[in-house]
């Protein structure tokens, strides 16, 4: 099954650009730790940068909701499949994988 709706799919190209890979790895430096775990009092490094307004077919080429501090949150791992795993509709890649 393949979910044609999932942010991978829609921003594929854009997750894998110069422009994001920098962009991801400058947020990071800024906010190091999990957001959300440090909200919790918990210091937990950050692996990776969420899109808090999820990429959709509809904003995909909008720039506030692709770079702007005000839509992106560092996570850890654990906390980034917490909320992709609440949402309703799961995404899956090509080979049916789970995209998270």
């Amino acid at each position: 099954m393949n979910n044609k709706t999932g942010a991978r799919n829609f921003a594929g190209r854009f997750y894998k650009s110069k422009a994001w890979k920098i962009r991801s790895v400058n947020y990071r430096k800024l906010h190091p730790l999990c957001e959300r775990c440090l909200s919790k009092g918990l210091y937990v490094p950050a692996e990776l940068v969420h899109h808090k307004v999820h990429i959709n077919e509809e904003n995909q080429h909008d720039m506030q909701i692709l770079m702007s501090d005000d839509n992106l949150e560092s996570l850890c791992r654990k906390c980034h499949g917490e909320e992709h795993a609440s949402r309703e509709a799961m995404c899956f890649d090509e080979e049916g994988r789970l995209v998270l």
